[in-house]
């Protein structure tokens, strides 16, 4: 378990075994404001071997449950790095080409088992923010679920985006939704590519003691 402290509002990064899942958790939620209030994001790794020791399934099936709010950037990417490090993403087919990555303005369509996800980027004037936006072509609901990252630009005023430093970066995820995990993977590491995440000027988020 580890708190972060991050513009003076508090994220809880947990990881543990969901018995109604039959899945180990990590979990991201933030702890200022009312209950309930905060973003919630939760990776479910789904357990081949529920009646005995854990045993990760291939990443392929790997679910990522996004709630409403707002999450920094750094505390995100370190929600990502636990990932990394734990061993439990197996047998992980991360694509990292130019071609798998690139995101033309055009609108991009990415394809997952029989889901189908379309990815934007734009300019966002209201925001004064460069905004990537990931969202599910599906039919037969009516619910506005979706993510967004915004990049601020350092010059809204006087010419090209300059992208502001990670620090300032944030998700926010609209609505309550259920991705699978190579799709939210395959659009952060597409944002990465566009190198509009610039390395942070300060220190990453601050551990806070648990009273």
């Amino acid at each position: 378990m580890a708190i972060r402290s991050h513009d003076g509002k508090l994220y809880e990064i947990t990881s543990g075994y969901s018995l109604p899942d039959d899945a180990w958790q990590y979990e991201l939620v933030g702890l200022t404001g009312p209950p309930g209030t905060g973003p919630y994001l939760s990776v479910l790794i789904p357990d081949a071997t529920p009646d005995g020791p854990f045993t990760p399934r291939p990443a392929e099936h790997v679910i990522v449950r996004a709630g409403g709010g707002i999450v920094p950037w750094p505390v995100l990417e370190e929600l990502v790095h636990l990932l990394d490090s734990s061993g439990d993403l197996v047998d992980e087919l991360r694509d990292l080409s130019p071609e798998a990555t690139a995101l033309p303005l055009t609108l991009n369509t990415w394809s997952h088992d029989d889901r189908r996800f379309e990815v934007n980027h734009f300019h966002y004037g209201d925001a004064e923010s460069w905004c990537y936006e990931l969202y599910e072509v599906d039919p037969a609901t009516t619910e506005n679920n979706y993510i967004d990252v915004r990049v601020p630009d350092a010059l809204p005023e006087s010419g090209p985006f300059v992208p502001m430093p990670a620090e300032h970066v944030t998700l926010t995820m609209h609505g309550r939704w259920t991705l699978p995990w190579p799709v939210f993977r395959r659009f952060l590491d597409a944002i990465r590519a566009a190198g509009d995440i610039v390395e942070s000027t300060r220190e990453k988020p601050t551990p806070v003691d648990r009273p």
